[in-house]
C-alpha cells in the first residue's frame, strides 16, 4: 500500500489509507510461490524519469541483483548516512522530549489510537510512532503501523537522515525506508517489491532535493518563540516525499482558537488553525480519484499548538472533510512535554 501521507496530516491520512473505502492502493499477498519470489526486496524500479539519476539503492535491476538480499535488514538498526545542514541553517538549541497520543476516527468509526514520541537535543531529533486501527474489534478491519524518523533539527527546519514506515492489516504487510544525505534522497527501499502503477507520473531527482519525510514534516517544521498561537507558523510550504509520492503541503493562516481540556495530561490553551492545501507533484497514477479528491479539498485543517519551553508547534487536531464521503479526524487525547532528560506533564 502506498503511504499517501499529508505530512502535518500524517495521523489522519494513515487512518484514511487503512479504511476499506480509502485511497490505499494495496496489493494482495502473493498467491503463488513464483509471485512470492518476485516480491522480494525491491525499490521503485520506475520511480525516476532520467537514465542517470541520483544514487538510489535498489532502484535498478542490476543493483538489486547485486544486493542479493532475500529478507530486509532491521531498518531501525541500519547505519545512517552523514548529512550536513544547509550553510545558513543553525542547530536549534531546544532540549525537549514529548509524547502525544492521537485518537483517529473516520466518520462514525472510531479507528483507534496512534502514539508519537520524540526527542530534540543538541541539534538532533528522533521521532517514533505506533498504533493500531480496527473496526468492530478487528472483525471487519484491523491495521497496525509503525513509523520512525531522525535527523538534524535546524533553524531552517528538519534536515532528515532516515525515515521508515511499516504496516500490516493481517493479509498484506509492507516496509519502507528512506535514507537522506547531502540535501536529497539517497536511497529508497520497499518490501515487498512494488509493482508500477499504470499511467504513473514519474518522480525525478530534482523533485526530491531538500524534501522532508511525512513525520518530520508534521513535527519539526513549525517553530515560534511566541506561545500564543502564532499564526505565522502557518505561513509555509512543506515539500514532502514519502518514499513513493512527492507532494507539497501549502499552509496558510486561518484563525486562532482556544482548546479547553480537563486534566494535566492534555493540552489546554491557544491553537493556530492552518488551512492545508494538498498539491500532488509526482509518484501517483495519472487521474487517480483519491489524489484528485485530496487536491480539490478546501476544508483540510491542522491545529498547531506550542510545546511549552521548546519553541516547537505540533499538531493537536487534523481534519480532512468529505474524504470518500467521510470526515477523518485525528485529535490529541494526551500531550506531555519536558526537557530531554525527563518528560514532564504540561
Amino acid at each position: 500500500m502506498a503511504p499517501i501521507t499529508l505530512g502535518v496530516a500524517v495521523l489522519a491520512l494513515l487512518a484514511l489509507e487503512a479504511a476499506p473505502s480509502g485511497i490505499a492502493r494495496a496489493e494482495t499477498a502473493p498467491s503463488s510461490a513464483a509471485e512470492e519470489a518476485e516480491s522480494d526486496f525491491g525499490a521503485r524500479g520506475s520511480i525516476l524519469e532520467d537514465g542517470e539519476p541520483f544514487p538510489i539503492e535498489g532502484l535498478y535491476s542490476d543493483k538489486n541483483d547485486q544486493a542479493g538480499e532475500e529478507t530486509p535488514p532491521d531498518m531501525e538498526q541500519r547505519a545512517e548516512p552523514d548529512t550536513a545542514p544547509k550553510p545558513d541553517a543553525q542547530p536549534v538549541d531546544t532540549s525537549a522530549q514529548f509524547q502525544a497520543v492521537y485518537n483517529v476516527s473516520l466518520g462514525r468509526f472510531n479507528l483507534g489510537n496512534f502514539g508519537i514520541s520524540g526527542t530534540v537535543q543538541n541539534g538532533r531529533y528522533a521521532l517514533r510512532g505506533n498504533g493500531t486501527f480496527s473496526v468492530l474489534k478487528g472483525w471487519v478491519f484491523n491495521w497496525q503501523g509503525r513509523i520512525h524518523g531522525s535527523g538534524e533539527a535546524t533553524t531552517d527546519g528538519a534536515n532528515p537522515r532516515s525515515y521508515s514506515f511499516s504496516q500490516s492489516d493481517g493479509k498484506y504487510s509492507e516496509r519502507l525506508s528512506i535514507d537522506f544525505g547531502d540535501g536529497y534522497v539517497q536511497s529508497v527501499k520497499i518490501w515487498p517489491k512494488p509493482r508500477p502503477y499504470p499511467g504513473e507520473i514519474k518522480v525525478t531527482k530534482e523533485q526530491v532535493q531538500h524534501v522532508v519525510d511525512p513525520l518530520s514534516g508534521a513535527f519539526l517544521t513549525a517553530r515560534s518563540d511566541n506561545p500564543r498561537a502564532d499564526l505565522s507558523v502557518c505561513n509555509q510550504v512543506i515539500p514532502v516525499f514519502d518514499g513513493r509520492s512527492r507532494y507539497d503541503l501549502v499552509l496558510k493562516p486561518k484563525r486562532r482558537v482556544m482548546v479547553q481540556n480537563r486534566g494535566s495530561r492534555n493540552y489546554s490553551g491557544p491553537a493556530a488553525v492552518c488551512q492545508v492545501k494538498f498539491v500532488p507533484i509526482s509518484g501517483y497514477p495519472r487521474g487517480d480519484p483519491g489524489i484528485e479528491e485530496l487536491r480539490q479539498a478546501n476544508g483540510i485543517e491542522a491545529w498547531l499548538v506550542p510545546l511549552q519551553g521548546t519553541g516547537m508547534y505540533v499538531p493537536y487536531r487534523i481534519t480532512i472533510p468529505a474524504f470518500g464521503g467521510y470526515t477523518a479526524v485525528a485529535v490529541a487525547t494526551s500531550m506531555r512535554a519536558g526537557r530531554a532528560s525527563r518528560a514532564e506533564a504540561r
